[in-house]
């Protein structure tokens, strides 16, 4: 492999610490891997939380980072015997380093490892900076729609009678949620509704969102229910991409209104249920944690259906289209800034670093 330029990571020296720049060795691909040169890394909310709180870091220095594209400069042996991605190929992907806690699977760095399973080939029209936005905004929706709520999988249609199911999508203007949004609407069959600032109503429709609430109105619930009188369906399904105190009680609510001891409702979090706080409906919601992380583990079946089969498929098509991203010049030096920006807050919108 000819060493094009040096690896350079943007590690965490310490708990709660800056991001420093250093350099480290290129890794070599495990069998079922690839070693990719990247060229455009997304930040996610995750990453400033790891860096202030310690959240699955076994040891520093470490390396933050799951979203990248890039080109593929080695394959393990696996992989070369497959065929599925070979040297050259514009690729992009979920580092694993969260789940593996292998430094290497980091995204933060000039040189990543990515496994098989999570790594999708990028169609031709795709630059590496849209791409970054997609790693996140596909796979933990799948996650939440396939595994935390059960729906059948990719390609197989909903029952017919499930088929004027309506799903709400809180937080819709989020990358999380603008992605459920889209494989919840266009390949799962579902009625979508979602909450999000009134300056994001017009992409949400766009995207496939029957109906769209400002989520600060006080009659949200009121207005998400008469939205779906208007549709014909009943919201029985959820999906809370904020997963706060406030919201998630607010989207429980509107749940257990469609629901019954018969007729069971299922809500899917990105954070755990907050102790203390009683989940309405006596029992008719069902409420589940959406574990991104098992789009490495226990869904790697999930993972290869979603980023080796039918992700390319869907850009190609314009099933499902890139979040708009947000570059942050200085390349791995602007990270730091990505993720005091992402700690204050950012709505709509993907922090990009170009590498």
């Amino acid at each position: 492999m000819a060493q094009q330029t040096p690896n350079t990571a943007a590690f965490v020296p310490s708990a709660g610490a800056a991001l420093v720049l250093g350099e480290r060795p290129i890794p070599t691909p495990g069998p079922n891997e690839l070693l990719i040169r990247t060229h455009a890394i997304g930040i996610n909310p995750i990453d400033w939380k790891r860096q202030a709180f310690g959240i699955a870091i076994p040891s520093y220095p470490t390396i933050l980072g799951a979203d990248v594209a890039g080109v593929v400069v080695a394959v393990g042996s696996d992989v070369a015997s497959s065929g599925l991605f070979r040297p050259g190929d514009r690729v992009l992907g979920s580092a694993d380093a969260m789940g593996s806690g292998n430094f290497d699977h980091a995204g933060f760095q000039t040189y990543t490892i990515l496994s098989a399973s999570a790594t999708a080939p990028l169609p031709k029209f795709l630059s590496f900076t849209d791409a970054a936005t997609l790693p996140t905004a596909t796979s933990t929706p799948a996650i939440a729609l396939y595994e935390t709520l059960g729906l059948p999988a990719p390609g197989v249609p909903l029952p017919a009678h499930s088929r004027k199911t309506g799903i709400l999508i809180w937080g819709g203007a989020s990358q999380v949620g603008a992605g459920t949004i889209q494989i919840a609407a266009r390949q799962a069959g579902l009625t979508v509704f979602a909450a999000a600032s009134p300056a994001h109503h017009a992409r949400l429709r766009e995207l496939g969102a029957t109906g769209v609430v400002d989520y600060r109105s006080p009659t949200v619930v009121e207005d998400l229910l008469a939205a779906a009188e208007q549709a014909g369906v009943e919201i029985t399904l959820g999906v809370d991409a904020v997963s706060s105190e406030q919201t998630l009680k607010t989207t429980a609510e509107v749940l257990s209104r469609f629901t019954t001891t018969e007729k069971k409702g299922r809500l899917a979090t990105v954070a755990p249920w907050p102790q203390g706080l009683t989940v309405p409906g006596d029992g008719s919601l069902e409420v589940g944690w959406v574990q991104g992380g098992k789009i490495w583990s226990d869904r790697k079946d999930l993972g290869e259906l979603l980023f080796n089969q039918l992700l390319a498929g869907w850009l190609e098509r314009g099933e499902f289209v890139p979040g708009k991203a947000k570059v942050l010049e200085g390349g791995l030096g602007a990270l730091q800034k990505g993720l005091e920006e992402l700690k204050k807050g950012v709505s709509g919108e993907k922090l990009v670093v170009e590498v």
